[in-house]
């Protein structure tokens, strides 16, 4: 009898461990699964977007960007888009542009709706002009950013950034800021030390905010358009719904995406967006100031010689650094091609082969 009571309790407390192991197993499951909703919500990073498309010398880049953006609506979460000075060229062109999306929207051929891509009407409400308005959107909506960062893709001057920071400091742990061509001007096309068409307010907002987590793709972005080959893409990609062919509109008959640099960066499935050193579409980086910058990045170059804190002190590589700095996007521009062929693919067809 008394053999049978310890075989008894023996054979509970097996029954109990494994009862304790199953549940183990079933809440780490359930956790996981939480933890798979989570990373799935925090993918689709909101964004805010700067744009000097009023600016007429440069608005192409703006246009071809702000499309590309368009295309890709479902993959961010757009919050505003900041005019940085208004003007009728400038509203006119983007009027231009969202009526396009609006028809391809509403299309009942294409297939926007099912694919989860915003309204028309709602990316109207979403636009402000730059000065004291657009400079308040941009703080309201940090500060309102509680689990997520809120990226700031600047497609123009640094201007906007620098108003939001100098007028609420605080903002800082709450944003990302992606620029292109905000640095210094490269070799081809100035002396050593002059800043980018973009770079207003970019010296105040480096010099003040070195805690700043900030992708800064100062040269890099030029391989986006050099060679062939974007011709090539833009005489496929204009046969895409009345964005495409929005695009036949421009002077020069290329695509130009060297703007969309911080679109892509997002958009990009294989970069880590919170170790942009390991690259992707957008090229290399490299993050240069660890220890006083450590959160700041830019387009990295191959040769180690390269001076990133005083580049006028090794311009002699200038030339060198900015051909290396292209090449990491031209190796890789074809993948980015392909993904958004890929992607319009399912937007469109079959009522693509319509209009090829």
């Amino acid at each position: 009898m008394k053999n049978e009571r310890v075989s008894y309790l023996i054979m509970e407390k097996k029954y109990t461990y494994i009862l304790i192991i199953l549940s183990y197993f079933y809440l780490q499951g359930c956790s996981t699964v939480e933890q798979k909703k989570e990373v799935s919500v925090q993918s689709i990073p909101n964004v805010i977007i700067t744009t000097d498309i009023n600016n007429e010398s440069f608005s192409m880049t703006d246009e071809h960007a702000l499309i590309y953006l368009l295309w890709h609506l479902n993959n961010v979460r757009l919050q505003s888009v900041v005019l940085e000075e208004f003007n009728i060229y400038g509203q006119e062109k983007l009027e231009s542009i969202l009526k396009c999306y609006a028809e391809d929207f509403n299309n009942p051929s294409y297939t926007f709706q099912e694919n989860n891509f915003p309204a028309p009407t709602s990316i109207h409400q979403l636009i402000v002009n730059g000065g004291d308005v657009g400079t308040k959107k941009i703080v309201r909506l940090a500060r309102q950013s509680k689990e997520t960062p809120l990226y700031i893709l600047v497609m123009g001057s640094m201007k906007s950034v620098k108003d939001a920071l100098f007028l609420a400091p605080d903002i800082v742990e709450k944003i990302r800021v992606i620029s292109v061509g905000t640095g210094i001007k490269p070799p081809n096309e100035d002396v050593c030390g002059n800043l980018n068409w973009n770079g207003w307010g970019r010296t105040e907002i480096f010099e003040r905010f070195t805690d700043l987590w900030w992708i800064e793709n100062d040269w890099a972005f030029k391989g986006m358009s050099e060679g062939e080959e974007p011709t090539a893409f833009f005489n496929n990609v204009i046969n895409y719904g009345a964005l495409g062919k929005y695009l036949t509109k421009s002077k020069i008959q290329t695509i130009n995406l060297e703007e969309a640099i911080p679109i892509m960066f997002l958009i990009d499935s294989n970069i880590n967006v919170n170790h942009p050193e390991f690259g992707g579409w957008t090229g290399n980086y490299i993050k240069p100031f660890p220890v006083e910058r450590p959160n700041y990045w830019v387009d990295r170059a191959k040769t180690k010689k390269w001076n990133y804190r005083k580049p006028c002190n090794s311009w002699e590589l200038a030339d060198q650094v900015l051909e290396e700095r292209k090449m990491n996007i031209i190796l890789r521009r074809e993948n980015m091609f392909s993904s958004l062929l890929s992607k319009l693919n399912k937007l469109y067809s079959p009522a693509i082969r319509e209009n090829s």
